[in-house]
């Protein structure tokens, strides 16, 4: 898996798990929330393996999709 997909799956995920906790505390269901749960811990821990600079390796910043990489400023396409 690239970079750029890691940071979509991230975000989707990340987004995803938080909606399917909120209506899984709104409606009292605790087996909806603990899916919301792994969705989130899903996204975070793929994150942490396929989302790093294709040159370098290094783990790149996850507030944004670079179009540079911050450590060996080599571009990311």
């Amino acid at each position: 898996m690239n970079y750029k997909t890691s940071y979509w799956l991230m975000r989707i995920l990340g987004v995803g798990g938080i909606l399917v906790m909120l209506i899984g505390g709104l409606t009292n269901q605790t087996i909806v929330g603990g899916i919301g749960v792994v969705c989130v811990l899903a996204g975070t821990i793929q994150t942490s393996f396929f989302f790093h600079c294709p040159h370098c390796k290094r783990d790149l910043p996850k507030r944004t999709l670079p179009k540079t990489c911050p450590y060996c400023k080599k571009p990311l396409d």
